[in-house]
């Protein structure tokens, strides 16, 4: 198999994502996720992986207005199948061209206990440059802020890596700080997250959630970062 860069596969995997439902796509070398933790890196998960493939699927700005609620909840829930999806064709597309894939889901599994993921999406979305980690610990995309969700495929193919965004949306906004109802934002990224899930536990049994995810987002709905 041919090792070198692979720029015709590289805008044909993007223009499939798109076909797909992806409102964001980018790439990421696999290399460059070294500081992640161990058994978290994309060769742990895939040996000889090369790119991490990063999609993104934006949710409606109505959504928001309400959140948190049950139709934000079922927004998230939906946005999370539909990133699977379309990750699960990804690596179905890339194996048809004779390379190897793993979809990783958007949202669980997760280890409860270190609370994460197989594989952080939000730090393979700022390496893979779909945008930059906001005071809420988020990603925010230039265009659609924090309203987005996330998924990553891991491959041995030879794809384009994409160029980090280096600058800062929030500057000196700190809405997300103030509207934190469980008091959760520090500022500089860094987030309580026993409170914030203690405040999802309350709003999932409020809302009567049952299955259903049990989101706040009260620090997106009020982020300025991509509204019209």
């Amino acid at each position: 198999m041919n090792a070198r860069i692979d720029a015709g596969l590289s805008k044909n995997v993007k223009r499939f994502a798109r076909s797909q439902g992806a409102d964001l796509v980018r790439f990421a070398r696999a290399a460059s996720f070294e500081k992640a933790p161990d058994g978290h890196r994309p060769m742990d998960l895939l040996k000889g992986a090369r790119s991490v493939i990063v999609i993104a699927i934006a949710l409606p700005i109505a959504t928001f207005e309400s959140a948190p609620s049950r139709e934000y909840s079922i927004s998230y829930v939906v946005a999370n199948r539909e990133l699977d999806r379309i990750a699960f064709r990804i690596a179905k597309y890339l194996q048809d061209r004779g390379y190897r894939a793993l979809h990783v889901p958007a949202s669980p599994p997760y280890d409860l206990e270190k609370r994460m993921g197989d594989l952080s999406h939000r730090h393979a979305s700022h390496l893979a440059g779909i945008g930059v980690f906001g005071k809420n610990s988020l990603i925010l995309s230039p265009k659609y802020g924090g309203r987005i969700r996330l998924a990553s495929i891991i491959t041995d193919a030879p794809l384009e890596t994409d160029k980090m965004l280096r600058f800062d949306l929030c500057k000196n906004c700190v809405r997300c700080i103030r509207a934190c109802p469980a008091r959760a934002l520090k500022g500089d990224g860094i987030v309580d997250k026993l409170s914030c899930d203690r405040r999802h536990i309350e709003i999932s049994k409020q809302l009567q959630l049952g299955d259903w995810e049990d989101c706040c987002g009260v620090c997106i709905r009020v982020c300025p970062i991509g509204r019209q």
